[in-house]
C-alpha cells in the first residue's frame, strides 16, 4: 500500500470515526483500529486529530461537490440530496458534528461558515440556470436550510416520511418559479 492509500484510508476512518463518535470523543487509536494502521502512523500523515479533522471536510467537500456539478437541473440536485440521507446519512452526521463544533469552539466558526457558504454556491450554480436566478443567493441559503433540517428530521424519527417532504418542497419551488 503506497501513501496515498495510507493517508486516504485514514481520511476515510476518520470521517467514519468522527461522524459516529464525534470530534471530541474519537481517539487517535479509534481513527487507527478502523483504518487498520497503528497509531503512530496517524502522525506520520497528520500533525494532530484537528489537522486530520479539516482533512477529513477537504475530502467529504470535494467528493460531494464533484457528484453535485454533474448534475443537470435543481430537480436532480433535490434527488441527489434527498436520496444522501439514506445513502450516506454519515454524511449528515458530519455535517452537524462540524455544525457542532463551530457553535462551541470559535476557531471552528470560520470553517463551518466557508462549509456552508460553499453549499449556498453549489445551490446556486444550479438555481441560477432557472427562472430564479436573480434570487439565486437567497433561495440556495433557503434550500440549504431545508435540506439540513430534512434530513436531520429523517436521522432522528424513522417515521417521517422524507419522501413527501421532498414532493412538497418540490411543489414550493415550482409555484414559487411560477408567480
Amino acid at each position: 500500500m503506497n501513501k496515498f492509500d495510507k493517508r486516504q484510508r485514514l481520511i476515510d476512518a476518520a470521517y467514519k470515526i468522527f461522524s459516529k463518535k464525534g470530534f471530541y470523543n474519537a481517539s487517535i487509536k479509534d481513527i487507527a483500529n478502523e483504518a487498520e494502521i497503528t497509531p503512530g502512523l496517524v502522525h506520520y500523515y497528520f500533525k494532530d486529530k484537528e489537522a486530520l479533522l479539516f482533512s477529513v471536510q477537504d475530502d467529504v467537500q470535494q467528493k460531494y461537490q464533484n457528484q453535485f456539478d454533474a448534475l443537470a437541473d435543481v430537480l436532480d440536485g433535490l434527488h441527489e440530496i434527498k436520496s444522501r440521507v439514506s445513502s450516506d446519512p454519515d454524511w449528515y452526521l458530519w455535517r452537524y458534528e462540524l455544525y457542532s463544533l463551530g457553535l462551541k469552539n470559535e476557531k471552528y466558526k470560520e470553517e463551518v461558515a466557508s462549509i456552508l457558504k460553499n453549499g449556498r454556491e453549489s445551490i446556486s450554480d444550479v438555481v441560477s440556470d432557472s427562472e430564479i436566478a436573480n434570487r439565486s443567493d437567497a433561495i440556495s441559503g433557503i434550500l440549504l436550510a431545508c435540506f439540513d433540517g430534512l434530513a436531520l428530521q429523517k436521522l432522528m424519527d424513522d417515521d417521517f416520511d422524507l419522501d413527501q417532504a421532498y414532493d412538497e418542497l418540490k411543489n414550493l419551488l415550482d409555484n414559487y418559479i411560477e408567480r
